[in-house]
């Protein structure tokens, strides 16, 4: 089979612009991997310490829970330990005991209250959430709280 100059002009170009392009060549400048902790704590974020995890083989469970501009959650509560990451927007915490609040920031995270009653609410801009909770089968995630 005989080849042409054109068919081997082209097939050239293409190798070179493939190779210059990375499609095939292997990256070794890239940079590592970062790790950033952004929480770890033995307790809530009212300073309650939790207790111990329920009998049983764990259950983890991810939400995202989007709330609109300037509305509130039902009070509720928890019977697991979880905590949320504000992924976007404002979002404040409130005890239905006490009253005492607490206002996050879009990247702040906050350990959630187990087994006291408690609500979120966003500002103007709302909030979107996501909340990672560590329980077992069976046991919700939430309740509502009176």
């Amino acid at each position: 089979m005989r080849l042409t100059t054109q068919y081997l002009s082209v097939c050239t170009a293409v190798s070179l612009f493939l190779l210059s392009s990375g499609t095939f060549a292997q990256r070794t400048d890239s940079a590592p991997a970062t790790v950033e902790k952004l929480l770890e704590t033995e307790s809530s974020w009212d300073g309650t310490l939790y207790k111990t995890y329920p009998d049983g083989t764990p259950q983890l469970s991810v939400l995202k829970i989007t709330i609109p501009p300037n509305s509130s959650l039902s009070w509720h509560q928890h019977a697991i330990p979880n905590a949320a990451y504000v992924q976007n927007g404002t979002l404040t915490v409130e005890k239905k005991a006490t009253g005492e609040r607490k206002t996050l920031q879009s990247g702040e995270v906050l350990p959630e209250m187990v087994d006291s009653a408690h609500r979120g609410y966003s500002g103007a801009s709302g909030a979107t959430l996501i909340v990672f909770y560590a329980g077992k089968k069976g046991i919700p995630l939430s309740t509502p709280a009176n």
